[in-house]
């Protein structure tokens, strides 16, 4: 019964994040939750202390405020060509796939010619970021890559989309779906 309540708490506030709408409103400080939430999991894991559930905190809302990862979520839905002078989002994920290619009788080919793979990798990318942050808070290796896991949770998104949409292409569906895959992650790493 845990690991339900905290993956679906973990859903909700990663799509809280997000900027879900309760009508035409956000919810105050949308952007908190989500780090006040990992900060007390964490605090359940390893006992109450002001310094990890500061740190908890810090890690987690640096992780997903540091920067934005919208072109690489949109690449996936829409497949867009990447223009490597624009669709900038990260400086260390960008400085990894923008150059990224591979050379084929003499042509080169870049991944951002293959902007819904590019989209994947950047995202799988953004998402180790963050629970790399998150891991070394938690002072758990297992975590810190867990966050691999978020380009396919965005992918699956796409598909649940078409199934039943929520809008934005499968943004909204992509938050939900990572938010429960980071609270399974909580219940496997830190919790079991």
């Amino acid at each position: 019964m845990y690991i339900v309540l905290v993956t679906f708490i973990s859903s909700f506030l990663w799509r809280v994040r997000g900027g879900l709408r309760f009508g035409d409103k956000k919810l105050p400080l949308n952007k908190i939750w989500y780090a006040v939430f990992f900060s007390i999991i964490i605090c359940l894991a390893e006992g109450f202390s002001l310094d990890l559930a500061l740190t908890a905190f810090v890690a987690a809302y640096a992780g997903y405020q540091l920067y934005g990862w919208g072109v690489y979520v949109s690449r996936i839905y829409n497949g867009k060509d990447v223009d490597h002078n624009v669709d900038k989002e990260c400086e260390l994920i960008d400085d990894l796939l923008l150059p990224l290619h591979i050379s084929i009788k003499g042509n080169m080919v870049y991944l951002r010619e293959y902007p819904k793979i590019f989209g994947f990798v950047g995202t799988c990318l953004t998402g180790l970021i963050l629970t790399f942050l998150m891991g070394l808070a938690a002072q758990s290796v297992s975590f810190m890559f867990w966050g691999l896991g978020m380009g396919p949770c965005y992918w699956l998104g796409s598909i649940a989309e078409k199934y039943y949409p929520l809008g934005k292409e499968g943004w909204n569906w992509g938050e939900y779906i990572f938010g429960f895959y980071l609270g399974l992650g909580y219940y496997i790493c830190f919790l079991s």
